[in-house]
């Protein structure tokens, strides 16, 4: 939602700071602002507070509740829920914390809370517009969001009281290991789905309102996907093979359910219930495979468009040799794209050996058109050609 610094400050007498301060107490007091221009702040407003602060009015109580000032010409709730029971010791035992009981009731007056209490022990109850105030954690986290989380007392938490049995961990990172030298690739798709035996009482998608009951509608869609972008990441032939492991919601009970696009060997089924399953023997003493992440590499969201040349070689050409031939002719007539070479065919004919390239272009900044490549294709011919590759 946009709303500006002028369009709140109608709601207050006292001057609000600039508009970067008021950005910063809404992201502090967890609300996102996805950005800021002139006067101007774009609020994102989770679905758990649609229903009170997704309104101009409603942004208003929230800011001057942040910033502690009054409003003006807003009238107080007069509607309440069903109120929340909930003690000081337990606010902050659940947010480690040591707030005073004038403090605590302070948020409550600042929100527009309604409270009686009883020898530490609160009764609160919440305008009806706020949905999400249903338990003690509820009351406990507006408390330390209000307050402010830097209040919260950093603490260690203490050691576990019996050592941490890891097999079955250490079973699931083998069946994943074993999956990925197999040449599959895990992803890790959303819990959510269109349809499902569960529906949330306050989904965070409006078109998915259900958990998912398995994990193969989102694989398909996953596998769908990683064809598309085969090229760009997989040699020429290579299939994407993909793998997922994660919850699953049916009305027999959450279990954890593993699944593969294909079947990773002969007479193994493509999914499996892995909370049955025996992992906890079968990752005795298995110490999981660590990998290394590269640099962070910027990525085009454009699409990539292929070509394909072939060639015959001079007869002292080696495949290093030609490939290298190839790669460093293209990166000088292509110098405004991303391109990749991978070599998909070769073979021997009277004497003569050929090869054959698949060529991906890819822009940063727009979509390739032909009239672009095309030219470009020319010119990596001609210049093969006057060295000596016969282009075929």
């Amino acid at each position: 939602m946009k709303i500006s610094r002028k369009q709140l400050q109608k709601y207050f007498d006292q001057p609000l700071p600039e508009v970067e301060a008021i950005s910063d107490a809404f992201m502090f007091h967890a609300f996102e602002v996805e950005g800021v221009e002139g006067d101007v702040l774009e609020v994102k407003v989770l679905p758990n507070r649609a229903k009170d602060a997704d309104n101009e009015e409603g942004l208003a109580r929230e800011l001057g509740a942040i910033l502690d000032i009054p409003l003006k010409g807003v009238a107080a709730p007069t509607e309440f829920a069903p109120a929340v029971t909930v003690s000081l010791a337990r606010i902050n035992g659940t947010l480690g914390t040591d707030f005073s009981h004038e403090e605590v009731v302070g948020v409550f007056k600042r929100l527009g809370f309604s409270y009686n209490e009883t020898d530490g022990v609160y009764e609160v109850a919440a305008p009806t517009v706020r949905a999400d105030i249903t338990l003690p954690e509820d009351v406990a986290e507006e408390v330390g969001r209000i307050l402010g989380y830097d209040r919260v007392v950093e603490a260690q938490l203490p050691p576990p009281a019996a050592p941490i049995d890891q097999n079955r961990y250490r079973g699931t990172e083998r069946m994943k290991d074993q999956l990925v030298e197999a040449g599959f690739i895990e992803v890790s798709t959303q819990s959510f789905a269109k349809k499902g035996d569960v529906y949330l009482a306050n989904p965070m998608d409006k078109t998915k309102p259900a958990l998912r009951t398995s994990l193969a509608p989102n694989l398909e869609d996953a596998l769908m996907r990683a064809k598309q972008y085969a090229p760009l990441v997989l040699a020429p032939g290579q299939k994407p093979k993909l793998f997922e492991v994660g919850s699953v919601f049916p009305k027999e009970g959450e279990y954890m359910e593993l699944r593969m696009t294909e079947t990773a060997w002969e007479g193994v089924p493509s999914h499996d219930n892995l909370t049955v399953a025996k992992l906890e023997d079968y990752g005795k003493d298995y110490t999981p495979k660590k990998y290394t992440l590269g640099a962070y590499q910027p990525f085009s969201v454009y699409p990539f468009t292929t070509r394909d040349i072939a060639m015959w070689v001079p007869a002292d050409a080696q495949e290093d040799m030609v490939r290298e031939m190839v790669i460093s002719t293209v990166s000088i007539f292509a110098q405004n794209m991303s391109t990749t070479v991978n070599l998909v065919d070769r073979f021997e004919k009277e004497g003569r050996e050929s090869y054959a390239f698949r060529l991906v272009f890819q822009a940063t900044d727009r979509t390739l058109t032909d009239e672009e490549v095309t030219p470009v294709m020319e010119k990596i011919s001609a210049a093969l050609a006057s060295a000596g590759y016969e282009i075929r």
